[in-house]
């Protein structure tokens, strides 16, 4: 039986040999001005990485836009990638690796779930994407083309749910699988479809992918998920939600995007992030 330090010492191991240029950064943007900032930050912390952005802002593409990043990612040599919100900031390099390494130790794809927070009260099987971890080998062989499916919002009574032409769709035997390690600390439903990218996470699991979950801790001063391996881990990165309101008046938890924004970029000045 491995001692829980064996584990530490061989997830060290794995940690220590993964390189800058074993990753890909990917995000899907609406060029916002989080944008600038997420960029240099990435590019400061992991110089050698591909830094990719890819355009989510025309309305009459979207939701298939939102798939764009795996074309760059099936044509990367790395062999991670993460998908990043540009809303999302990362202030610890040494957490994102050890992360990195879990996908060598024991799972496929790893992130925050869509439920068991207090942004995110849906389905708690889906990892939200806005940092998300996984083999650029999942995408490679995906025998089905995501961004050329059709995708329609219906809605039934007071719900509505994004259908796709391929008929992803959440099955209750999925929740046979799934565990989550950690403590749960808002809402879920197991409803399907309340986002487009709900297809790619049951297309996974029908494919049997090991899916990994980090833990959401809610800062309610920034009113930022910031994302731990576990609860009593170090934050590895910040992420303020819904940026796309930057421009509105429109409040989250109180506070404008942009008051939470400013409120973000004072606190990586004093961690000499930025």
């Amino acid at each position: 039986m491995e001692m829980p330090h064996q584990n530490r010492t061989h997830r060290k191991d794995i940690q220590a040999m993964i390189e800058d240029k074993d990753i890909i950064f990917v995000t899907t943007t609406l060029y916002t001005e989080c944008l600038e900032l997420q960029q240099r930050i990435i590019k400061n912390i992991f110089p050698g990485s591909e830094c990719v952005t890819t355009d989510g802002s025309d309305i009459t593409k979207w939701p298939n836009s939102f798939y764009y990043w795996m074309e760059d990612v099936r044509k990367s040599d790395a062999k991670y990638f993460i998908h990043i919100d540009e809303d999302c900031f990362i202030i610890d390099k040494e957490e994102i690796l050890k992360t990195l390494s879990l996908l060598e130790e024991r799972y496929d794809i790893i992130g925050c779930p869509d439920g068991y927070h207090p942004p995110r009260p849906v389905n708690p099987i889906v990892i939200n994407p806005f940092l998300m971890f996984g083999r650029t080998s999942i995408i490679k062989d995906m025998d089905i083309d995501m961004i050329n499916l059709k995708y329609k919002l219906e809605f039934n009574k007071y719900k509505y749910i994004w259908t796709n032409s391929a008929d992803l769709k959440f099955k209750h035997s999925y929740k046979d699988t799934f565990f989550y390690p950690h403590p749960i600390i808002g809402d879920f439903t197991f409803q399907d479809g309340r986002e487009p990218y709900y297809g790619f996470f049951w297309y996974l699991k029908d494919k049997y992918y090991r899916f990994g979950y980090l833990y959401p801790h809610f800062d309610v001063n920034l009113k930022s998920t910031n994302p731990k391996i576990d609860h009593n881990s170090k934050e590895m990165a910040i992420h303020m939600w819904e940026s796309r309101n930057m421009s509105s008046d429109k409040e989250f938890y109180g506070l404008t995007a942009k008051q939470r924004f400013e409120n973000i970029k004072i606190l990586l000045k004093e961690k000499g992030i930025v």
